[in-house]
């Protein structure tokens, strides 16, 4: 079985109890395979039972409809919408998560 790096998740700003989930998948063949939210359920449990996180946020794109189910499937609950990103070419309302 060939192994390769498809992606990656991460935690970022981590205060306390609390830090910012973050996930990309890079090969877009490979997307809306469940790739992302197996890792972002392993990067959860390993930060909740290591790290003693018992809250985490996200952000991604209004455009960004797949991560937008994928949080939502997570648990995660939309908090706010401040800011504005270039997603795939267009100008995108952000929009912030906390679970």
């Amino acid at each position: 079985m060939e192994q390769s790096l498809i992606g990656y998740a991460d935690l970022a700003f981590i205060d306390g109890n609390t830090a910012e989930l973050g996930i990309a998948i890079g090969d877009r063949s490979i997307w809306g395979k469940g790739n992302g939210f197996n890792a972002c359920v392993k990067m959860i449990d390993y930060a909740s039972s290591y790290l003693g996180i018992t809250t985490f946020t996200a952000e991604t794109t209004e455009s960004n409809i797949r991560a937008k189910k994928m949080l939502a499937k997570l648990g995660f609950k939309e908090v706010s919408r401040i800011g504005k990103e270039e997603y795939l070419g267009t100008d995108s309302q952000l929009i912030q998560y906390r679970l």
